[in-house]
């Protein structure tokens, strides 16, 4: 099938608007005879007449007013690919899919992503939250270009880069007893429930390494699937759990929470930026990624 020539079709828009082949000819620089060549070549790709003699004047048949219109829905089609593309050219306009641990997509990645937002404010931003498994194999399909972890062990294939401290603490309501004590001894917590969030979060991993190298094993009385879930937990006299200290600055600045002074503690972590490769990671992914770094 032989596909429509746009310069003929704007040759004919231009014609169409000035119902003149001469005026045509002028505003587009070519000849008379050039003009009417493209008309009768569109005329034969329809096998249609675009216009017709009314006495002294030319005007357009049914298919040329048909074909006027669907030129100038066309041809604005075509300046808004253009601009579109340009603007992903100049980074104003795309799309930036993140994934990110419960604890990082509530409380790390979004002041990120307000700074982000403020400017590339025309970038469609997706942001997807779960725990340390989910994020992983978001990225590895390759469903999102980049996650933001806490728990630094990634397979072999992707790129953990650090960027800001994550310090897990221990917290417990305000009128606990041991909130009264310093330098508590890490074994006086064994004699103490302890809550954790579901297999598969990395603060999980991360608190079981703790406690497997020091030679103790907490005694766990309750799994809760959201960090919320396990601060009011906590607060209600349940338990003491190990937590990012970014997840409680609210809480521990209201009173609601505090931070227990146990040695070994805090444990020492990282935020990580986590990717599948460099070279494959799309403009907006690469100034996310930088924002986060040089943070």
């Amino acid at each position: 099938m032989e596909y429509l020539n746009l310069r003929r079709l704007y040759v004919f828009q231009t014609v169409a608007k000035h119902l003149s082949f001469s005026r045509a000819a002028d505003e587009l620089y070519l000849s008379q005879p050039a003009v009417s060549q493209h008309i009768r070549l569109l005329e034969e790709y329809f096998d249609v007449e675009l216009f017709e003699q009314s006495g002294k004047k030319i005007v357009l048949t049914e298919a040329g007013l048909y074909l006027k219109d669907a030129a100038n829905q066309l041809f604005k089609q075509l300046e808004a690919i253009h601009q579109t593309v340009r603007d992903i050219r100049s980074h104003h306009i795309g799309s930036l899919k993140i994934a990110a641990d419960t604890t990082a997509g509530a409380f790390v990645v979004p002041p990120f992503l307000h700074q982000f937002h403020d400017l590339y404010p025309r970038v469609n931003i997706k942001l997807d939250v779960g725990n340390r498994s989910m994020v992983l194999q978001r990225l590895v399909r390759r469903e999102v270009d980049l996650a933001v972890m806490g728990y630094p062990r990634v397979p072999a294939n992707l790129k953990a880069d650090p960027f800001k401290d994550n310090p897990l603490v221990v917290i417990a309501p305000p009128d606990h007893p041991l909130t009264r004590e310093a330098n508590i001894p890490l074994d006086r917590l064994m004699e103490e429930p302890f809550l954790m969030r579901e297999r598969g979060s990395g603060t999980r991993s991360t608190v079981e390494m703790f406690f497997d190298k020091h030679g103790l094993a907490p005694r766990i009385t309750m799994e809760l699937g959201s960090i919320a879930a396990i601060k009011e937990a906590v607060a209600s006299g349940l338990g003491l759990s190990i937590v990012s200290e970014a997840a409680v600055r609210t809480e521990l600045e209201v009173g609601k929470l505090t931070v227990l002074s146990v040695d070994h503690l805090p444990i020492m972590r990282k935020w990580y930026v986590v990717y599948a490769d460099e070279r494959s990671l799309s403009p907006f992914a690469t100034i996310f990624r930088n924002l986060l770094l040089n943070s």
